[in-house]
């Protein structure tokens, strides 16, 4: 279950269930965990963006793969998942960043805003085939399961194909979505 309401989200919670956190600061991240705790949850890696700063992705993923106690010949595997799922995150779907859907269509947003360091500058469907191709991906690729959502940019986008991020980029720049917001046709 993902929430960003976590007076809704304690409520859904059963005694002792395994909860992972993000924050943007760690104050933020350790007095939610202390919230959760306080209701017997246990509380698992908490990612805040204060730290993801200092130790960067790979940082996260070592502590990530040292928390599942995953060997480390899975570190690359998942560095490589990690690497080009980013990139799908940022610059693809639904939830992208409001500066790359700003880029592509700047009638959705009311500000003006600097465009985007990389995403401009991606072959998308490249990356997209090259994130599909993973050893992770193809572990996975039941795209209809809960568990195949982790598949794609966003929980709530459709699932890749090889041309849903520029067929969803098209749409934003010639139909303005929005962020959340689907209704798109392949292009």
């Amino acid at each position: 279950m993902k929430s960003h309401d976590f007076k809704h989200i304690t409520n859904k919670l059963g005694a002792e269930s395994g909860v992972f956190i993000t924050a943007r600061t760690k104050a933020e991240g350790n007095k939610l965990a202390n919230n959760l705790k306080g209701f017997g949850n246990v509380v698992g890696l908490t990612q805040d963006l204060e730290t993801l700063s200092e130790i960067k992705a790979d940082g996260f993923l070592h502590l990530y793969a040292h928390f599942f106690d995953l060997p480390s010949q899975y570190l690359p595997m998942l560095q490589e998942h990690y690497t080009l799922w980013e990139k799908l995150r940022v610059c693809c779907g639904v939830q992208m960043s409001k500066h790359w859907r700003y880029e592509l269509n700047p009638a959705t947003s009311s500000n003006k805003l600097e465009p985007h360091p990389y995403c401009g500058s991606l072959d998308i469907d490249a990356v997209e085939k090259a994130f599909m191709n993973t050893t992770i991906f193809k572990m996975i690729d039941d795209t209809s399961s809960p568990l195949g959502k982790i598949l794609r940019p966003a929980l709530i986008d459709k699932a890749l194909d090889g041309r849903y991020c520029s067929s969803y980029n098209e749409a934003v720049r010639t139909k303005g979505l929005k962020f959340n917001q689907h209704n798109i046709v392949k292009v």
